[in-house]
């Protein structure tokens, strides 16, 4: 995470790296779930599609959530909205870590699920109430790391922990790390947010001075929500191919290739560790291609043809390369993801509620994961993981087929209000959604 010299020890970097901690720790608590599969199924006996029922819940309530809390995230106060969510996840990982009841773990992680989706609408209306325009593309890069750093956090401490006792230890250090950034947040927030107001004011004050953040045309609206609706059906199916391998590969690599469970957790750290970068990657490929939805596309055309691989590979010996081509999918449906949940958002800023687009569109996001991991699990158990990637390439290689359908609605949209206000053809405010 490389800083801009202009804002290093400033208020917005303090700001941002808060904000940052906390929705990494958010990962932390709700992903040891999916790195303890293996171990959950084997401990309660239960089979691929009860196991990938536990994960709908938890999918299903936050995306729910997600959508409602970002619609009414502007009537919030942030702080205590943050605490609350990170409280009662606290409260769900302690008691699953503590509880030996395998009926316990599905109620427990809806709540979990819900009470995680205060956070990113809050934190992403936060960080664009407070930062200035020349800090949301270095906001967005950082908080699109979150997702790597706290997957490869709790991956890493499963496979370390399984070799020494069972799967409710990571439930235990999940609410430790839960608690922690609890008091860290309720400590530091005000004083942060304050800050970084106080050294934005005057630059706030000169935009809505030359009308720089203002909301742009009927035209310019329109388009712009018309891109948010399409960004939400890639986000169903990025998700639903990022949380599906998230799910599933460590099962994939001890079922197919005979690997045990700590060293199955273990090499599923390769797919954080590559989507570390895919925020950054996402943002220089929107300098070259500003549409959003054709920057979808690439990404899953390119994912599809590796899915294309994978299945070719799937039933062979060696799990190397196909462990290389799950790591190349998640990079880049992780670049997607970054680009629809905060890129979009952020750089939004002045023309949207950028909070309740974040959530609305985080929401849909994890309407791919809702439907991902029992749908997925389901087919594992009656096809076996070749129909499993089948299905990924089919999902992945339609919906890049929305773009050139966004282009075609775009252009009718400016053809009509042009038609309406009757002045000459001039697409510049649009183009770059």
């Amino acid at each position: 995470m490389k800083l801009n010299k202009h804002a290093s020890g400033s208020g917005a970097t303090m700001l941002i790296l808060l904000c940052w901690i906390i929705y990494t720790a958010s990962y932390v608590g709700k992903l040891n779930y999916a790195a303890n599969i293996n171990l959950i199924m084997e401990y309660y006996s239960v089979s691929h599609a009860e196991a990938g029922l536990v994960s709908t819940t938890f999918f299903f309530s936050y995306g729910i959530g997600q959508v409602v809390n970002g619609i009414f995230c502007k009537k919030y106060n942030v702080k205590w909205a943050v605490a609350i969510g990170i409280f009662m996840a606290t409260l769900s990982n302690l008691l699953i870590g503590t509880v030996n009841s395998f009926e316990l773990i599905a109620p427990m992680w809806l709540v979990n699920g819900a009470a995680l989706s205060l956070l990113w609408p809050s934190l992403i209306r936060l960080l664009s109430e407070c930062l200035g325009y020349k800090d949301m593309a270095r906001a967005s890069v950082i908080m699109g790391t979150t997702t790597a750093i706290g997957t490869f956090i709790i991956y890493g401490s499963s496979a370390a922990l399984a070799l020494v006792t069972d799967f409710r230890a990571s439930f235990m250090v999940a609410a430790t790390v839960l608690l922690a950034t609890l008091v860290l947040w309720l400590s530091t927030v005000d004083k942060f947010s304050q800050r970084v107001k106080a050294e934005t004011a005057a630059e706030e004050r000169a935009a809505r001075a030359s009308g720089a953040a203002t909301g742009g045309s009927t035209a310019g609206k329109r388009v712009i929500w018309l891109t948010v609706v399409m960004l939400a059906i890639c986000g169903i199916t990025t998700n639903f191919v990022k949380d599906g391998l998230t799910t599933w590969v460590p099962s994939i690599l001890k079922e197919k290739y005979m690997l045990g469970d700590a060293l199955s957790i273990l090499l599923t750290l390769a797919l954080p560790v590559v989507t570390l970068f895919g925020n950054a990657f996402a943002v220089k490929v929107h300098k070259i291609i500003p549409d959003f939805l054709y920057q979808c596309a690439l990404m899953f055309t390119v994912s599809g043809a590796i899915i294309g691989a994978i299945i070719a590979l799937i039933d062979g010996k060696g799990f190397v390369l196909p462990l290389i081509f799950f790591a190349a999918v998640c990079f880049l449906v992780g670049a997607n993801n970054s680009l629809i949940t905060s890129i979009f958002p952020l750089f939004m800023k002045g023309k949207i509620n950028s909070g309740a687009i974040a959530g609305v569109l985080n929401g849909f996001c994890y309407v791919g994961s809702t439907v991902s991991s029992y749908t997925l699990g389901l087919i594992a158990d009656r096809s076996g993981w070749t129909g499993v990637f089948v299905l990924l390439l089919a999902t992945a290689l339609t919906t890049a087929l929305l773009a050139p359908v966004h282009l075609l609605l775009k252009r009718r949209l400016a053809r009509l209000d042009l038609a309406d206000a009757g002045t000459p053809d001039d697409n510049s405010e649009n183009k770059d959604v």
